[in-house]
């Protein structure tokens, strides 16, 4: 059943809400106004359309990013039921927003909803389990604590408190790493982290991910705390559609950036150390892990990248501009179409010397051919260039 059904009561006199002005010269100040007023409400509909009966009844635009409805369970038919009543605009979107593990921000002229860090941090369509989970972390306060903790006694105070909750049972999956294998990241359990003393759950676990290099998202009835690598690696296994139809590769690094909710950090001169001629991407993917496009790109462009805890490092292996991934002299000779629409580039150097000499027999028979069609069509060329040069000498088509 697509409903996510709750009641939001607030006992008090009933205030008629004036709504802001709905026309484009609404700012911030006014749509803040706005959210400080009571309001009566009865919602009933799928998201985009109970977002657009909020804003005819209050005057308030209300927007969600792309996001939300690609890790929703189901998209923008997800369906919501509630019932505010003598609620203020602005505690109503949050306790809605909490249902779907979502939170809000206030633009110039719009409000803005948005998945919560630890929901960005799935990489795919959250469970109803996972928004139940999160919704419960989000109203839950921290027990009495002091204000700086450890990540180990932070995680034993969250346990603490979660074993006093009857319905749901959510249990903290802590995976501090393996030592033996630091590069795929370690938590240091006696790393110190600043917790208001009025933190909810989910706040103190923010904190823990903003000040350590631990880090969190919802797994079923789970808390999965992990080091940030691990949890980076995970997101690069997201799959993806698009189609990049020599797009520039800023352009498509700075998309996938976007789609796999990881910052990526860009070495300076990066771009510019990659020749012109394979600064743009022509890439067609179906339910391709943006992992596999990183790698794809890095065997064509030489931009290779690294996990690092605060996101992906990319980096140009390239000496100077005028080579390509492995050097001036080592064209691309063959492309390969993978599954998922990935393309596999290899070169000269990638081949063994007896396929480099049927590579070389190929491109001769090609030229050969063509010659001859230039005879047969009494093409005349302008320059004419001695038959006895290496086909590896000619330019090679991208």
């Amino acid at each position: 059943m697509r409903t996510f059904a709750f009641l939001v009561l607030l006992a008090g006199a009933v205030v008629v809400s004036a709504a802001a002005p709905k026309d484009e010269n609404s700012t911030s100040a006014l749509i803040n106004q706005a959210l400080d007023k009571n309001v009566n409400l009865q919602l009933d509909g799928v998201l985009p359309t109970v977002l657009k009966t909020i804003e005819d009844q209050t005057g308030v635009p209300i927007t969600a990013t792309d996001q939300v409805y690609e890790l929703l369970p189901w998209g923008e038919q997800t369906n919501i039921k509630a019932k505010i009543e003598n609620q203020t605009l602005r505690n109503a979107l949050t306790a809605i927003t909490h249902k779907l593990g979502l939170g809000w921000e206030l633009g110039q002229f719009e409000v803005v909803l948005k998945p919560l860090p630890a929901l960005t941090r799935l990489g795919r369509r959250a469970t109803i389990a996972e928004l139940q989970t999160l919704d419960l972390l989000t109203s839950t306060p921290m027990p009495e604590h002091k204000e700086q903790l450890t990540v180990q006694e932070l995680v034993n105070a969250i346990n603490q408190k979660l074993s006093t909750v009857k319905s749901p049972a959510v249990n903290v999956d802590l995976r501090p790493g393996d030592p033996s294998d630091a590069q795929a990241g370690i938590i240091k359990l006696d790393t110190p982290i600043n917790v208001r003393r009025d933190a909810t759950i989910a706040q103190a676990l923010q904190d823990m991910s903003r000040q350590s290099d631990a880090t969190w998202y919802p797994w079923g009835r789970d808390i999965v705390i992990v080091p940030k690598e691990q949890q980076i690696r995970l997101q690069l296994d997201k799959t993806i559609t698009a189609r990049y139809n020599g797009q520039d590769i800023s352009k498509v690094l700075d998309s996938l950036s976007q789609k796999a909710g990881v910052p990526f950090q860009i070495e300076p001169g990066a771009y510019q150390r990659v020749p012109p001629e394979y600064r743009t991407i022509k890439l067609d993917l179906d339910n391709a892990t943006i992992r596999q496009v990183l790698d794809d790109i890095r065997g064509f462009t030489g931009l290779d990248y690294v996990v690092k805890p605060e996101g992906i490092y990319v980096w140009n292996q390239n000496p100077n501009p005028t080579s390509p991934a492995r050097g001036g002299n080592d064209p691309v000779v063959a492309s390969l179409e993978l599954d998922g629409g990935l393309q596999l580039f290899l070169r000269e150097s990638d081949l063994p010397q007896d396929v480099q000499e049927y590579v070389k027999h190929k491109k001769d028979e090609e030229i050969a051919r063509l010659r001859k069609r230039m005879k047969d069509e009494n093409f005349t060329p302008a320059t004419t260039q001695p038959a006895s040069q290496s086909a590896a000498q000619q330019p090679h088509d991208l």
